[in-house]
């Protein structure tokens, strides 16, 4: 499969640990609230490795409740233990060094809650898997609600070449960031009194965000001659949205899973793409390998396993052929009858800008890039 794609420029390959444990937003019956919900992963690189311990939420009060206080630890079939500490509620990490993750080493979970129940997950093996292959996109057309208006963007695929001694069974992550700006610096205020601020104030004009594709990207070669994948696709962008319009860029993460860690994850993607998106709800008729071993009546959401992990990131601007069509989320307007004076001493301050043209009065969106999501806090890898 040929498919050509500009403008990218891409890091170099890395094999890092990057815990990534998203928690569930669950919209669940009544009668299956208050379940222990329990994620996590050990990978093959020196790192943090986490685990997270939440419940279940009724659906007319559908919130994230995490499990504080349990005591947390992973063994592996060696005899190691390693105990987990609580860093944020429900977040429970511990750092392993690389002579303790090792490929075909087993390991599994055991949660004691407050309560004093003891949760506990089956082992997982540790498989071998490949570096991360190719990443690329095709610009593409898809449908909209509006049967005669498609929508043009960049659809992404991987490539999988596994071929040698590694897992059949791989599921991928990618972690999107992307540059964005404000429309205008801070120039002018009102505040009871008028001022200028010179020069303008760009603080708050930059910002970066990112955040986690919902979505789940499995795939298994177990039936294949070959232990290869070409163009699998992965998630789809346009320009509805910032994303392209500064510099965008992924963090391709390829786990290489078990049998039955993949097995579950497939389920999740079927389940997570028929019904709206992965995090979107729980999966509640999918089996985990979470057992209450002192109330083995009692079901545990949720799937700890282990990963080889490896990860590659790519950056992509100035896309060809994709209009760019998105809110910044500014709104100008005219001074109303009365001028300044006529604001609340609560709505202070009232922004603007002045032109031969007039002034206009800004909302706050025009000049904090924050208040669309971000943060003015420069990612270590992008670019000078």
């Amino acid at each position: 499969m040929q498919i050509q794609a500009k403008n990218i420029f891409v890091l170099s390959s890395v094999l890092l640990l990057f815990g990534c444990i998203k928690p569930y937003d669950p919209k669940i019956s009544s009668i299956e609230e208050n379940k222990y919900v329990v994620s996590g992963v050990v990978t093959d690189r020196e790192g943090w490795q986490e685990v997270e311990v939440s419940l279940s939420s009724p659906i007319e009060s559908s919130e994230y409740l995490a499990v504080s206080n349990c005591q947390v630890k992973i063994q592996d079939n060696k005899g190691n233990v390693f105990f987990l500490e609580e860093y944020n509620p429900g977040l429970y990490h511990v750092w392993m060094d690389q002579k303790y993750l090792e490929r075909g080493a087993s390991y599994q979970v055991r949660i004691t809650t407050p309560e004093g129940e003891v949760l506990a997950s089956g082992f997982d093996t540790m498989q071998n898997g490949p570096q991360i292959d190719s990443v690329y996109y095709s610009l593409e057309d898809v449908l909209t609600p509006d049967p005669e208006i498609t929508l043009r963007g960049m659809q992404f695929y991987v490539d999988l070449d596994a071929e040698g001694d590694y897992s059949r069974y791989y599921k991928w992550e990618v972690e999107e960031t992307w540059e964005y700006e404000a429309a205008r610096p801070v120039e002018n205020f009102y505040d009871g009194n008028y001022h200028q601020v010179y020069p303008p104030d760009y603080t708050n004009k930059v910002c970066w965000s990112y955040g986690l594709v919902k979505q789940v990207f499995t795939v298994s070669t177990k039936n294949l001659s070959h232990n290869a994948y070409y163009g699998y696709p992965l998630h789809f962008i346009d320009g509805s949205t910032s994303r392209l319009g500064i510099l965008y860029s992924i963090l391709v993460r390829q786990l290489a899973l078990s049998a039955r860690a993949y097995n579950y994850w497939d389920q999740l993607r079927i389940n997570s793409n028929t019904n709206g998106g992965l995090y979107e709800k729980q999966p509640l008729n999918i089996k985990g390998n979470m057992t209450n071993a002192t109330k083995p009546e009692k079901i545990v959401l949720g799937y700890f396993h282990t990963a080889s992990v490896s990860e590659r990131r790519y950056f992509y601007h100035d896309i060809k052929g994709i209009d760019l069509d998105f809110s910044n989320g500014c709104v100008e307007e005219d001074p109303a009858v009365g001028g300044f004076r006529i604001y609340e001493t609560w709505e202070y301050p009232i922004y603007y800008y002045t032109t031969v043209f007039g002034t206009k009065i800004l909302s706050n969106e025009c000049i904090d890039c924050r208040l669309m999501g971000g943060t003015t806090v420069k990612p270590d890898f992008w670019p000078k």
